[in-house]
């Protein structure tokens, strides 16, 4: 064949509109760029929380009352002396620790100041029956607690709306928000709740998670946003000219001039 002959034989890149495909991606690749974003922002700010964390665990714990009116308490680890009001513990509902349901057991705390403050003395273990409580052991007179501030940094989700019985007793809830109880209770309740540290009078099985996902997964999430909206680009390029076309046309011309 004459190279005049093979110059036409070549297909010319043009643009044939799919319009039911562009409006496809016009609403997609939209939403797959912005959650590939979102999830690099997440993985920034847990990658934040995790290095605040670290930072204040190895912090010696310092007085509650020495914290001021200090805008950001996260994570600040502190000692308060007072005592427990054991009339009815709060057991956070839906904890769910080594594959098995159970309770976190929150308690009212009265500092030496007069603070009421929640605690947050750990977790467990709750029965089959839902009608049957765990039992809450009392902690009676004046003991010194440490443990490191925490709260919520979203709207906790709730499944139902709680149900506070009037009587002393233990009370199934599923949100701990110091507001909420204090709205319940109608007393001030501090901002923060006090997540106990092992071996405290009153814990239970302490230990929680920072963040529910770590960074590198977040990431990993926005890679397979990104690597999606590619994809959504290149078929949608495939899919409005005759792209494949002039594609095989330049293989077979390779192959030629090879042989």
């Amino acid at each position: 064949m004459s190279q005049q002959a093979q110059q036409q034989s070549r297909v010319s890149f043009r643009w044939q509109l799919n319009w039911k495909v562009l409006l496809f991606t016009a609403f997609f690749l939209p939403v797959t760029v912005n959650l590939a974003i979102w999830q690099l922002n997440r993985a920034e700010e847990k990658q934040q929380l995790l290095e605040d964390y670290q930072q204040r665990d190895v912090a010696q714990p310092v007085a509650l009352v020495s914290l001021g009116g200090q805008p950001d308490k996260q994570y600040v680890r502190v000692r308060v002396r007072g005592e427990y009001d054991n009339r009815s513990p709060l057991l956070l509902d839906n904890r769910v620790r080594h594959g098995r349901p159970g309770f976190e057991v929150i308690s009212l705390f009265q500092t030496l100041t007069g603070q009421w403050l929640l605690v947050n003395r750990g977790w467990l273990q709750g029965s089959m029956d839902r009608t049957e409580l765990p039992p809450i052991d009392d902690v009676v007179g004046e003991v010194e607690l440490t443990g490191y501030l925490y709260q919520s940094p979203g709207e906790q989700i709730m499944l139902g709306e709680d149900r506070w019985a009037v009587e002393d007793g233990p009370k199934i809830i599923q949100n701990a928000a110091p507001e909420k109880v204090a709205e319940k209770l109608s007393i001030p309740i501090y901002s923060y709740t006090l997540r106990l540290d092992d071996q405290q009078p009153g814990a239970y099985e302490t230990g929680w998670d920072v963040v529910n996902l770590m960074p590198g997964k977040h990431t990993g999430y926005a890679v397979q946003w990104t690597a999606l909206a590619i994809a959504l680009v290149v078929l949608t390029v495939f899919a409005n000219s005759n792209l494949g076309a002039v594609i095989k046309s330049r293989r077979r011309q390779q192959i030629r001039e090879e042989g």
